[in-house]
């Protein structure tokens, strides 16, 4: 499931993902952000998988989406906590050997706010899906 919020005064969009994040929320996500970036212009991303489950998405997908342009420039991920963040370092490595620029991985979601130098961050839901 994927949980969109979005702080309009330091243009970050969080969007928090939980339950099992299969190759239908890759995609979803994905428009979500398009959609984010058309309505509100340029922002950053949080994208939180802390409650993330599992990961069901196959390498062949991963390493399609990986080569293909980022949507969206700045953005932090918060690594699953049952998984370690090893999908989302997976995808770091494929964006890497594609010419692509990473994603900063975090632990908890209290340090993608630091990385963002986010102070009381206020996200509003937002209603992208």
């Amino acid at each position: 499931m994927l949980q969109p919020a979005f702080d309009r005064a330091n243009r970050v969009l969080r969007v928090t993902i939980t339950g099992i994040f299969a190759s239908a929320d890759m995609e979803a996500l994905d428009h979500l952000v398009i959609d984010a970036l058309a309505r509100e212009g340029l922002m950053r991303g949080i994208f939180d998988y802390s409650d993330v489950e599992a990961f069901a998405v196959p390498t062949s997908r991963l390493i399609q989406r990986a080569q293909q342009p980022a949507i969206m420039r700045d953005r932090v991920i918060v690594a699953s906590r049952v998984q370690g963040g090893e999908g989302a370092r997976a995808f770091g490595r494929y964006q890497r050997e594609a010419g692509e620029r990473e994603a900063i991985i975090v632990p908890t979601l209290e340090e993608a706010y630091k990385v963002l130098h986010l102070r009381r961050p206020r996200f509003e839901p937002f209603d992208g899906l």
